[in-house]
């Protein structure tokens, strides 16, 4: 899985109920590549300026997990507690990032 098919992926699952009051600059890390976006006002935005700074950092063992948890196919909890997925920054904001994504690992939120 390559980047762009991520970015497509998360543009198209977006959730913005799941967005509301968030305003946050997420990355996400999976072996040497990077993809950076903004949250605000229930909008997800990809042209950042290249030096922006994220607030929380998603890291992944690999492309599959990645794809997998943002796609709703894996568990979050399962990923985290076997080390496959961790957080840089706000932990919160992880249940944040997955429901924003609609996974259904995570217990529902008032958005759903």
């Amino acid at each position: 899985m390559a980047i762009p098919a991520l970015k497509a992926h998360l543009q198209a699952n977006f959730q913005p109920p799941a967005a509301a009051g968030i305003d946050a600059v997420f990355e996400l890390a999976i072996a040497d590549e990077f993809l950076v976006f903004q949250v605000r006002g229930g909008k997800l935005d990809f042209d950042l300026h290249p030096e922006t700074k994220p607030d929380a950092t998603f890291r992944f063992e690999d492309a599959d997990t990645a794809w997998a948890l943002l796609s709703g196919q894996a568990d979050a909890f399962e990923a985290f507690m076997h080390g496959r997925f961790r957080a840089d920054g706000h932990l919160m904001w992880a249940f944040a990032l997955m429901a924003m994504f609609h996974n259904p690992s995570l217990p529902a939120s008032s958005t759903d």
